[in-house]
């Protein structure tokens, strides 16, 4: 499959921009690899992820949800790509 840009949105948003902004995005069968791969968010970025906001992505074929970080957000493609984030220790 591939990435649906009418299936992300933005969760919510203070405005300030001190905090990360929290997305949801919905997909029909894409896996883990598929997502992580480089600049799958093709148009996040003009959507108005940025570096360190957070992604709920939950597949609709079956019970799965994982959270991602953004890692890279690319102002000249408008690329974006997620990582599973890394707990704070």
């Amino acid at each position: 499959m591939a990435y649906t840009p009418a299936t992300l949105r933005l969760a919510n948003d203070d405005f300030s921009g001190n905090v990360a902004r929290h997305w949801d995005y919905t997909t029909a069968a894409d896996a883990d690899a598929t997502i992580v791969g480089a600049g799958y968010f093709s148009d996040g970025y003009k959507k108005g992820m940025r570096l360190g906001d957070m992604v709920r992505v939950v597949a609709t074929t079956g019970p799965k949800f994982k959270a991602y970080q953004v890692t890279t957000a690319n102002a000249t493609t408008g690329a974006v790509t997620v990582s599973a984030p890394t707990a704070i220790t």
